[in-house]
Formats: C-alpha cells, sequence, structure tokens
C-alpha cells in the first residue's frame, strides 16, 4: 500500500524534453494544490487555482502514467499523453466506519488485502519490531498483570492491581486495534486476532490526521483521527503515486507528531514518556529532521515494496524500513555514542594516583538518551587495575546508586536516568505510583557529559563499560527476567 516511503520518487530521468499540460478536477471542480507527477519519476507539479499543471518531463515512455494527489481524496491517474485529458479525483469517505474489520499484517493467498501477501519485505521487518509485539511482549504483560517470566501471580508490580480500573489506558498504544467494545481492553492478556498483532500495519495506514493539541493528554488510538472504508479499501501513506484506486497521500506520516501519538504522554499524572518533546526540543528538529528520518530510513535496502503485485523500482532512499533500527538497537546505539577517555598519572606529593576523564557525546540523535519507557536506563561503569591487574580504589569522582544492582552498586561511574519518585521520595518505583522527578541525568542532543574520577595508586590501564538496561535490576531480578543488558561500550585503554 501507500505508506511504505517519502513522497520523492525514483532514479534520475532525462533532461525535461516537453512539458505536458493537463487540469485536475474534483467532483465540484477544478482542484489545486494537486501534486502531480509521472509516477515513479521527478519533477512534481502542483496544480494551480483553476486546476492546470505544466509538468516538465523527458521522453514519454509506454506504459507511463499521470498521478495526482491531493490530501481529501484519492491518488488517481491516467495514461501519459503529450494532451492528456483532465483527471478526476475521488474524494475520500466522510465519515469513519467503526465495524470496519482490520486487515490480518500476515500472508493469507485467501485473503486478497492481507500486507504480506504484497509486501514480503516490509513485512518482516515489521514482524521482527517492537511494533509487532507490543501487545504480547512478555516483560510489558508481566508488568501490567503482575507476573513474572513464568506466569506465576501477585509478583512484584503490577498495574492492574494498583489501577483496575485505569488498565484500558495501555490499550491505546499497546493494542490500537482492540475496539473501545472489546473486553479485553481492561485484560490485554485476552487480546486476540488482529487486536493481538500491536500497532499493525491496518492501524497504522488507516491513520488520517493526528491534532497536534492533544498530544500527550490523550494517546494513542484516541489520539488520531482513523479513517476506515465502509467498502472496498483505503490506505493512507507518504508516497504520492501510488493509483491503484484505494491508496491516499498522508505527509503526516512523515512528520514526528504522527509517532507522537503514542510517544509522548502523561500518564496517571506523571509525564512518562517524553521523546516527542524530547525531540521539538532538539537540533535535529531545527535541522528539519523528523522520527522518521532515523527511525524509517532505508537500512535493509528494498527498492520495491511489492515486487512482483504491481510495485515499482524505485530509489531505496525513497522507501521506508519498518525496523524501526539501524541493524539493531545495539547498533543504533552505538552509533549514538561518542566516547573519549583521557587518562594520566598525578603523584599526589608521596602518594601515587590516577585520574580519568571520560566524555560521552551523542550524536545524531533527536531525543535524550536513553528515552521511552521511564525504566531505561545507562550505566557508566569506569573502573582502574595496576600491573597485577588488581582494582585500584576510588579517591574521587561518582559512584553508581544501589539501583544499579548489587554487582555494579558502588563502582566508580554515573547513571544516566529519568528517576521518578512517590510521595515518600522513594525510587525505583513503577511510573503509576510517580508524584515527582527526583533527576534528569540522561544525555542530551549535542551536550557532552564528562566525568571526572580519580584512582589511588599507578594505573595499568582504566576499564570502562556503557551498558543499556531497559528495567531496573531489582524489577528485573523480581520478575525472574534474563538478563538483557545491552553491552554499547566495554573497553581497556592503556595509562600513559
Amino acid at each position: 500500500f501507500a505508506g511504505c516511503g517519502p513522497a520523492d520518487p525514483v532514479a534520475p530521468t532525462a533532461p525535461p524534453s516537453q512539458i505536458i499540460e493537463g487540469t485536475i478536477r474534483g467532483p465540484a471542480g477544478p482542484l489545486a494544490q494537486a501534486r502531480v507527477r509521472i509516477k515513479g519519476r521527478e519533477p512534481v507539479a502542483l496544480s494551480d487555482s483553476a486546476g492546470r499543471y505544466q509538468l516538465p518531463v523527458g521522453d514519454l515512455r509506454e506504459g507511463d502514467r499521470i498521478t495526482a494527489a491531493k490530501e481529501g481524496f484519492f491518488i488517481g491517474g491516467i495514461p501519459a499523453s503529450a494532451n492528456p485529458e483532465p483527471l478526476e479525483l475521488v474524494p475520500l469517505p466522510e465519515r469513519d466506519n467503526a465495524d470496519y474489520a482490520w486487515v490480518s499484517p500476515h500472508a493469507d493467498p485467501a485473503a486478497e488485502h492481507n500486507c504480506a501477501n504484497c509486501h514480503t519485505g516490509i513485512y518482516k521487518e515489521w514482524l521482527a519490531s517492537g511494533h509487532a509485539h507490543s501487545a504480547t511482549n512478555r516483560r510489558f504483560l508481566n508488568l501490567y498483570a503482575g507476573t513474572d517470566w513464568n506466569g506465576r501471580p501477585n509478583v512484584g508490580w503490577s498495574l492492574a492491581a494498583e489501577h483496575p480500573l485505569g488498565v484500558g489506558v495501555c490499550a491505546a498504544c499497546h493494542a490500537p486495534g482492540a475496539e473501545p467494545s472489546d473486553p479485553a481492553i481492561e485484560d490485554l492478556t485476552q487480546l486476540t486476532g488482529v487486536a493481538a498483532e500491536g500497532v499493525h500495519c491496518d492501524f497504522c495506514h488507516k491513520i488520517r490526521e493526528v491534532p497536534q493539541q492533544v498530544l500527550g493528554i490523550t494517546h494513542g488510538r484516541y489520539a488520531v483521527e482513523l479513517l476506515r472504508p465502509d467498502h472496498g479499501q483505503l490506505f493512507f501513506g507518504p508516497l504520492d503515486d501510488v493509483d491503484r484506486g484505494d491508496d491516499a497521500f498522508s505527509p503526516v506520516q512523515l512528520e514526528s507528531r504522527y509517532c507522537a501519538a503514542c510517544h509522548e504522554g502523561t500518564v496517571f499524572g506523571a509525564h512518562a514518556y517524553g521523546t516527542f518533546t524530547e525531540w521539538e526540543a532538539s537540533p535535529a528538529a531545527r535541522q528539519g529532521k523528523s522520527c522518521q528520518t532515523c527511525h524509517f530510513a532505508n537500512h535493509g535496502g528494498i527498492t520495491n515494496i511489492a515486487p512482483g503485485k504491481g510495485g515499482l523500482e524505485r530509489n531505496p532512499a525513497t522507501l521506508s524500513s519498518h525496523g524501526l533500527f539501524k541493524k539493531s538497537q545495539l547498533a543504533m546505539l552505538r552509533d549514538a555514542v561518542e566516547i573519549i577517555v583521557r587518562s594520566e598519572q598525578a603523584d599526589e606529593g608521596s602518594k601515587p594516583s590516577t585520574k580519568v576523564e571520560v566524555t560521552l557525546t551523542p550524536r545524531d540523535i533527536g531525543h535524550r538518551l536513553p528515552t521511552g519507557f521511564p525504566d531505561r536506563h545507562l550505566l557508566l561503569v569506569v573502573e582502574a587495575f595496576d600491573a597485577a591487574g588488581e582494582p585500584l580504589p576510588r579517591t574521587s569522582g561518582e559512584t553508581l546508586p544501589a539501583a544499579a544492582g548489587p554487582e555494579l552498586a558502588e563502582l566508580p561511574g554515573s547513571l544516566f536516568a529519568k528517576v521518578l519518585t512517590d510521595g515518600e521520595g522513594r525510587w525505583p518505583i513503577p511510573f503509576w505510583r510517580a508524584v515527582n522527578e527526583k533527576f534528569d541525568t540522561r544525555l542530551a542532543p549535542g551536550r557532552p557529559y564528562t566525568g571526572a574520577f580519580t584512582f589511588a595508586g599507578r594505573a595499568e590501564n582504566v576499564r570502562l563499560r556503557l551498558l543499556h538496561r531497559r528495567f531496573w535490576a531489582e524489577t528485573a531480578r523480581e520478575k525472574s527476567w534474563p538478563d538483557e543488558t545491552l553491552v554499547i561500550h566495554d573497553e581497556r585503554y592503556p595509562v600513559k
């Protein structure tokens, strides 16, 4: 369908050798500001107030089509010629069909519109992403229902136990396809059918608009305007030349507010999710980069979103990946931080010592690091060792708190986290108990962090580790979760 990449098309074409002139109309008359092109090629022309356009083109080829797109209309197309007939666009439905049955993302030859039938490459990327598992992620359901990794009930944090009347808020983002009338809204462990597919293809490509005035207060499904058809099909996407008759151009799918419906939120009174507002304050936003610039960049080399099913070969830079990370989350984290370590012997009187300075510089990111779920944090661990390999005691510099876990607590290092506290100042706590923000030391785009540490004795080398965790160590232990620590950096540096 149309929602698989930016609206800029394919490869360079021949220099314009002629001008095609025509008109774009709707049922009520001429349409202004319609985007007109030869399908899959540049340039793009905009129609004027009388619906007229002038489109410079190279030599026309057999099978070329003139396409036109305008918000509020299906994309239309006609055979290309030197004197084309008027192109009339069909308006979109006026009302959302609440009785619409969501299309499954999975391949099924008997189901005409199932996404993987045509979009195999994109489907595989989505299937490996967090979006595909947002409703069934085991750790999410453990926190939601108060279970542990092995299914034992009443273990540790439980949203359902503490907010039994508010559990439906989770479905808005984690299972946006679940209808408000579905009893599983109040118990996500009971989700079935397409609703259990998390943030699935058909839901995302039924989003017509994301009103910015509700972002952060209303969440997920209820923060977007859906438009589902009474009959036939309708897919919104950022390609403006897919003229099959059921696709509509949607520039909002390339804007950060499209993501903000789920990635910005005050929940149970706590500003738990702030990725969108972090982006708004970042250099990336000022440079015109959106969330999609990084997280939907085509890293997989897809050049045809529907090979053998009518898709066009396109420049891969014009199509979107649906895997969310370049290669992997770990690879993207490693690319996001520049690490510089400086160390020197610094004798203080008759006592030898070693000074270490660590600078972490976030690069090419549009939000805090880490971002998203408030329990996510980074741990910087700095250790110095003598010639015999024995650790040297720290004499100055930060140490890691107890929340880092017993194996890391009190070691020299720094915690980068957004820490929320309850009414008595306790932490870590689940965000639904939060009353105050104790501190926010997460790395900010364009702002280097520098930490200084001193060790007693002469160090032979310094070991620096930078670790990423999605949850606090005590929470993971209590829930019996397998270790999921991501090692962003672990290296030893000789002391000169």
